[in-house]
């Protein structure tokens, strides 16, 4: 069985995303370890740890992932914010080693139109840092959906995997994000042309997590912009076609759909994902 979830709220309790996923019909789950619009951060207490764990087991929940705060840029000229967007990520990773996460997912950062080539190197010390810094969990770069100055094509994600080569960095890939930057997951043969970029760039063994998300936005629109599933640009056909890959039939899928009344993903997401 596949694993399906959603991004869930942790308020009142860490424990309480087990429960906010049960309501939903997920078997796997995403948080945030804290506000993503706030740097501060704090680690997870150990009773919440002892909880969440029991609670997980019992109710049979499959990978947990983090979801890293909005603010991180590991790119920026500025000094202070690389240092927050490095402390934040170091007790992410730190938290998700405390309930055996299977990864913190991160937005790299921008640029800030100063090209990527006079920050690559920057990241990849950056990164380098961050996994010196911290012990198991994964660091999963998510590709950006191709807004200006954003860092997460699928050539950049390509070369920070083979400059840092760790076995504890992977990539995480959002299908709204993939089709707002150019990638047409309705057609198939251009989504067999996805995976070959993907395995030609070296990232394609990497990818640990799907985002399944609509679009909102148009192909190519350069857009982060999510919809609920079949109500988007890409379809439920698309969506399907992507997520039913051979060589990505074994990734988990989180929805992170903006739900009724922007409540995030409910169960009838979660239903039409176990559906595809």
């Amino acid at each position: 069985m596949r694993f399906v979830g959603g991004h869930v709220s942790i308020a009142g309790s860490l424990v309480n995303s087990i429960d906010n996923t049960i309501k939903i019909g997920g078997n796997c789950l995403q948080i945030f370890a804290g506000s993503p619009r706030l740097w501060f951060r704090k680690l997870f207490t150990s009773s919440d740890v002892t909880k969440f764990l029991q609670e997980k087991d019992q109710q049979n929940i499959g990978p947990v992932f983090i979801h890293a705060l909005y603010l991180v840029n590991l790119a920026s000229d500025k000094d202070d914010l690389v240092q927050k967007s490095i402390e934040s990520l170091v007790i992410d990773l730190t938290n998700g080693d405390q309930i055996n996460s299977s990864g913190v997912v991160i937005h790299i950062g921008s640029h800030q139109g100063r090209g990527f080539d006079t920050v690559k190197k920057q990241l990849v010390e950056n990164i380098k840092t961050i996994i010196a810094k911290t012990k198991n969990t994964k660091l999963l770069l998510e590709n950006d959906a191709g807004q200006n100055g954003k860092i997460g094509s699928i050539e950049e994600l390509g070369f920070l995997l083979s400059e840092i080569n760790s076995d504890r960095l992977g990539v995480c890939l959002d299908t709204a994000h993939l089709f707002a930057s150019g990638f047409d997951l309705r057609d198939n043969k251009k989504t067999r042309d996805l995976i070959q970029l993907l395995a030609d760039q070296k990232v394609l063994d990497k990818v640990c997590l799907i985002h399944l998300n609509d679009s909102a936005t148009d192909l190519g629109s350069g857009r982060d912009n999510h919809a609920d599933l079949g109500l988007g640009k890409i379809g439920l056909d698309g969506l399907k076609n992507f997520v039913n890959e051979r060589e990505l039939l074994h990734l988990p899928l989180i929805l992170e759909t903006p739900g009724p009344e922007k409540q995030g993903p409910d169960a009838n997401n979660i239903s039409i994902a176990k559906s595809l």
